[in-house]
This record gives structure tokens, sequence and C-alpha cells, in this order.
């Protein structure tokens, strides 16, 4: 029994958020009632832990390749701050919500920028951002993904190998960085 206590008292304070992070990652369904995509799960996770508000993810599938069939052929990430209450009626609540979602642009392009400092990828896999509607919302995605539809079945599998390594490998950089505090 004590031994048990010792191993919980052990863990970090930080573990101890993450493994949070990942138990609220495991109730998030999509409006199929799906959970997250096990390819990118981990990519999620490190996105909440570091205070970016995911609202959509998908590890990327190809159609009739033994992938399911739903998605898109690349693995992205979306960000977006919470809708404020009334923001309808608001346009001031509105602005607020602009301006929020464009500091975690910011703050993402940072992160992005201090990941690729001493990191060599090939130009397409290297991430950026995807804007999507009027409020500032972004996924986060490979230069290249927008571009898989023109190419043969066997250059996207390799792209999807590809883009899926660059963007846990960026899960990685941003665990580490949760992990020590900053």
């Amino acid at each position: 029994m004590k031994s048990e206590n010792f191993g919980e008292q052990a863990k970090s304070q930080k573990e101890i958020e993450w493994e949070q992070k990942q138990q609220e990652a495991d109730k998030i369904v999509d409006g199929l009632g799906l959970g997250i995509d096990s390819g990118i799960k981990e990519a999620v996770v490190s996105f909440m832990a570091n205070d970016f508000p995911t609202d959509g993810s998908c590890e990327g599938h190809l159609a009739g390749e033994g992938e399911d069939e739903h998605g898109l052929t690349y693995p992205w990430i979306g960000v977006c701050v919470a809708e404020p209450d009334g923001w309808q009626k608001s346009e001031e609540k509105k602005q607020q919500w602009k301006i929020d979602n464009i500091k975690q642009q910011e703050k993402m392009a940072n992160i992005l920028e201090d990941f690729y400092k001493d990191r060599e990828s090939l130009s397409d896999a290297r991430l950026t951002f995807e804007y999507i509607g009027i409020f500032g919302a972004f996924r986060v995605l490979s230069t290249g993904a927008l571009n898989m539809e023109s190419l043969t079945k066997e250059q996207e599998k390799q792209k999807l190998e590809l883009y899926r390594k660059e963007i846990n490998d960026f899960a990685e950089f941003l665990k580490t960085k949760f992990m020590q505090g900053g």
C-alpha cells in the first residue's frame, strides 16, 4: 500500500497535469461520436497542455488503402478560443474573440519558430497555419498538406507518413516544453 502511494507522490505536478489532459482528450468526441484519432491524440494533448484550445483534429486518412474513409488526407489540429457567451449580439465580444484567437496565432508562431530553430525539415513538411473563418481560428498543418489531392496514391501515402511524423515531432517538442515548465 505504501509503495503505491509513494509511486503517486513521485510523479511531478507536470506529470499529473499531463495525465489530466490525456483524460480530458479521452472524453472528446466529434459529431459522429468518434473520439480523437489515435495517431494525433498525443499531439492534441500537447496542444491542450500548452494552453492551445483545440476545436478539432485529424490524423489524416487515405481512402481505399485500409484507412477510414473520413476526414482529410493530412494531419491537422484546429485551434480556436471558445466563443464568448452572447457574441452574436455584441460587436465588442466578437472583436475580443478575434483578438484572443490572434494572440493564440502569435503564440503558436513563436513556438513554431523555436521548434524550427535547429531542425532540418523538408519545406512541404514544415508546420504552418490555415486560417479558418473571420474570428481568427486556425489549423496547424504541414505546408504541403493542401496539395495532397494533386499527388498519386503512392505519393499521398509517403507524404501522409512524413506529415504525421512532423506533427508528432512537434507534439514531443511541446510535451518537453510543458514538462520543463514553459
